[in-house]
């Protein structure tokens, strides 16, 4: 039996998505990455107004930006993400940590609303959010951050919804 302090959530994760990296330059993350990883094609996005709207940090509205590349290893979704403006978790990561493992990211359960519901219940807010899409899209891919640092030895938790919202990326980089 777990002791009382630790969380119980009545959520079942379907999935482990995503695996995310902070990285102080994109393109040197891609380059390490794919020397060890054998990757060799990235997907790299720009998050950042119009397309990323309704952004909240820490609860209160909040401007932030990002670069993020994605590919996919053994069908797992690998990220990394280089902050560009603004405070975010991810600034407070490189500041506190340096670079490396972020968080760990779900995007397969059937009923978003209820697993915020369950992650806030816990104890464990959403402290970061946003969505991303089209510009001038009614919607877009939305994102949330849970607080599971001291939960899970450091690594935030991530979910998303809509994916199939998700807009063409800026450009390819090819190792």
């Amino acid at each position: 039996m777990l002791p009382d302090s630790i969380p119980q959530l009545d959520v079942t994760i379907p999935e482990i998505t995503q695996v995310a990296f902070v990285v102080e330059d994109l393109d040197d993350g891609m380059n390490r990455f794919a020397g060890v990883l054998g990757v060799d094609q990235w997907d790299v996005y720009r998050f950042e107004p119009p397309r990323l709207r309704d952004r909240t940090y820490r609860g209160e509205p909040h401007d932030y930006s990002m670069a993020l590349a994605i590919t996919d290893v053994g069908g797992t979704m690998l990220e990394l993400i280089e902050p560009l403006d603004g405070e975010s978790i991810y600034t407070e990561h490189l500041a506190a940590h340096g670079e490396g493992l972020h968080h760990v990211g779900c995007f397969a359960f059937d009923d978003d609303a209820a697993v915020i519901e369950q992650f806030e219940a816990a104890g464990m807010d959403v402290v970061q959010s946003g969505t991303f899409g089209p510009e001038g899209a009614d919607e877009g891919v939305s994102f949330w951050y849970f607080d599971t640092a001291d939960e899970l030895n450091g690594v935030i938790f991530e979910t998303a919804a809509n994916l199939d919202a998700m807009p063409d990326p800026d450009r390819s980089y090819s190792v």
